[in-house]
């Protein structure tokens, strides 16, 4: 009867554990979600929004968000357009794509900013917190967006949520259309 030598076992034993590791390791990277790619030109469409009266549906012209993402940041930008008149467009705000909160010195009072994905990664949330100083107690402000795309893509569905104890909470729904 022929013996197995000991370093033969050995052998069997590491290969083994290289193909259990290699089979966690792709089971693993396929769950590993690819983020939703927001990036386009989207019209902002009045009769599928919320009604506000001082906010983008009272606008009287067309309102165009384009979204420019990779994999590293996601910038917004709003053009306003009235009838007949050149667009007036809005500083553009980004962000890291990573969750890393990031400082923003664009106002008087300090703020900053982060993203967080929904688990499966179809759902972006924006989130900026800008902090004041008001009769001599700190208060933050919050704005928080979360996009969602309908699932053939050409609908983006932003819910923006403002809540601060001065103002209290407010959301309110804003569609558009991909153009």
């Amino acid at each position: 009867m022929k013996q197995r030598h000991p370093y033969r076992s050995r052998q069997i034993e590491i290969v083994k554990t290289i193909f259990i590791s290699l089979f966690i390791i792709f089971s693993l990277d396929l769950n590993a979600q690819t983020p939703t790619n927001f990036s386009g030109r989207w019209e902002f469409d009045k009769a599928k929004s919320d009604k506000d009266e001082r906010g983008d549906a009272s606008f009287d012209g067309a309102i165009i968000l384009e979204i420019k993402q990779n994999t590293d940041t996601i910038t917004f930008t709003n053009t306003f357009f009235l009838p007949g008149k050149a667009g007036k467009t809005l500083r553009p705000d980004s962000y890291l794509t990573n969750g890393i909160v990031t400082p923003d010195e664009s106002g008087i009072d300090p703020a900053k900013k982060f993203v967080k994905w929904s688990p499966d990664k179809k759902i972006l949330t924006t989130n900026y917190v800008m902090t004041a100083t008001i009769d001599g107690v700190a208060q933050d402000f919050l704005t928080a967006k979360t996009y969602k795309l309908d699932e053939n893509g050409k609908t983006l569905v932003v819910d923006e949520l403002n809540r601060s104890k001065l103002n209290g909470e407010k959301t309110i729904k804003k569609v558009y259309q991909k153009k």
